[in-house]
């Protein structure tokens, strides 16, 4: 069967289209032989006026924009200009004083290593602490940050009516445990390098001598609240291990239990010698120079970006708001 003769017509506007092919079948009574397809990638122009429109950004108009409200963004930038300088000359400076400092268990648990490997079984069994652990250093940093140690501090420096006085609190004292949350989390800053092994124990506050006699202060109690502890715990393992040496007529026993002993009051005796027992200062803390808080060139550059960001804002919202007013005034005309 023939194929009927098929042409494709381009039109260029409505216009031009013809009827529809219903349409013409009722006119004419016959099919037609018009058939009309779509073409891809061609679009025709109906409105007389290209099909995609153009969404490209005029940069000149932009800029006419600007230069149209520059005194809008004139007096932004200098009002947040205003704010920024206010905010970094006029805040209370703070301070940070350092304090170096290395760990003294390895001196200390050096002696008690071989004891610990002949006699660790029945020091455990015992309830006797030979000392050399691994985790010597990190247990001391956590008393150091604990309420433990750190509530009988801020009670004797006097420094919870210090945190009334800065919050400007009139006859309001902060609890103490408030006081605590904040000076172990913004105040008091411990740093370890795992490298090195040495710590950085910094205390941040608007006074530098005040500062620095809190860094050392802490490193020195810290000190004295570990031998303390440490000389408790071997006099109540020493009384142990004699109640367990009357108790027993093993000659093996005994021997071992004598080691035990002696291992006891050699940290009695070394923790009474040695003023720094678990942190030996390096670098001991001085009255800070410099401040830290607040980094007045930082906070300027930062309030010239956020000035013009937000007089941009501003000037677009006043043009917008503008040419919508006039939309409206022609559609009521």
């Amino acid at each position: 069967m023939d194929k009927p003769d098929l042409k494709i017509h381009k039109l260029n506007s409505r216009e031009e289209r013809p009827a529809a092919p219903e349409l013409a079948e009722e006119q004419t009574g016959h099919q037609p032989s018009v058939r009309y397809v779509e073409v891809p990638g061609y679009a025709p122009d109906y409105a007389g006026r290209p099909y995609a429109e153009d969404d490209s950004i005029d940069l000149l108009a932009l800029w006419q924009v600007l230069a149209q409200y520059k005194r809008v963004l004139l007096s932004v930038f200098l009002f947040g200009m205003l704010l920024a300088a206010g905010f970094a000359f006029l805040s209370t400076p703070i301070y940070r004083a350092e304090l170096v400092m290395a760990s003294s268990a390895e001196e200390k648990s050096g002696g008690l290593s071989s004891l610990a490997g002949q006699f660790g079984g029945l020091a455990s069994l015992a309830g006797v602490n030979l000392g050399g652990g691994g985790n010597d250093v990190e247990r001391v940093l956590a008393t150091l940050k604990s309420r433990v140690f750190l509530v009988p501090f801020l009670q004797q420096e006097k420094i919870v009516p210090l945190f009334a006085q800065e919050q400007g609190l009139s006859g309001e004292i902060p609890s103490t445990l408030d006081v605590y949350e904040t000076f172990s989390e913004d105040v008091l800053d411990i740093r370890k390098d795992n490298k090195t092994g040495l710590m950085t124990l910094g205390v941040e506050w608007r006074d530098p001598v005040l500062a620095a006699h809190w860094a050392n202060t802490l490193v020195a109690r810290l000190n004295e609240h570990q031998r303390q502890a440490a000389i408790k715990e071997a006099q109540q393992s020493i009384d142990y291990l004699n109640q367990q040496l009357a108790k027993t007529s093993v000659v093996d026993m005994q021997q071992a239990i004598y080691r035990l002993i002696e291992s006891q009051t050699r940290i009695i005796m070394l923790a009474n010698v040695k003023k720094e027992y678990v942190m030996q200062v390096i670098d001991p803390a001085l009255a800070p120079e410099k401040r830290v808080q607040p980094q007045r060139s930082l906070i300027l550059v930062l309030g010239a970006v956020l000035s013009v960001m937000a007089g941009i804002f501003i000037i677009f919202l006043l043009h917008g708001l503008k040419a919508f007013r006039q939309q409206l005034a022609q559609n009521d005309e």
